[in-house]
């Protein structure tokens, strides 16, 4: 059902976790199983995320795909955490801005950017060890029916 441009969840559908997401699941054998914190000197929820070869795109680049999947996952758990889990992504934006080879570290840092009762806006950045951005992801997260 689509409520203002975005799709609303069947008040019968229930969000829940059985450990398998992709991006954070400890469950899943081929996820990434992304773990997640908090920086304490910026106040930035962060992950870290290396580079695999089954994560290619062309050879010995990153596929864009899994960058964007490292970027929902930081941007709405970045809202779950602070705001709860009735929280689901109903739009992405990626931003890819440099190549990124097989075997980098990435660190993801997000935050909340703006948020009303419905809708939260959150924005990160990935970053190379060396402190370079080779990403800028938003993300909009709506209100699911519990």
């Amino acid at each position: 059902m689509r409520l203002g441009g975005l799709y609303q969840l069947q008040s019968n559908e229930q969000l829940l976790d059985d450990g398998y997401c992709f991006g954070c699941g400890p469950q899943n054998p081929i996820g990434l199983r992304l773990k997640f914190g908090w920086d304490e000197s910026t106040g930035d929820y962060t992950t870290t995320y290396t580079v695999l070869r089954e994560h290619q795109g062309w050879q010995g680049r990153i596929h864009g795909g899994m960058m964007a999947v490292a970027f929902d996952e930081v941007l709405s758990r970045v809202a779950l955490v602070q705001r709860g889990s009735e929280w689901v992504t109903a739009e992405l934006t990626v931003r890819l801005q440099r190549p990124v080879s097989i075997g980098a570290c990435l660190t993801f840092r997000s935050r909340i950017r703006s948020e009303r009762s419905r809708l939260i806006v959150t924005e990160a950045e990935a970053y190379l060890p060396d402190g370079t951005v080779v990403g800028r992801a938003e993300s909009k997260l709506m209100k699911a029916p519990r």
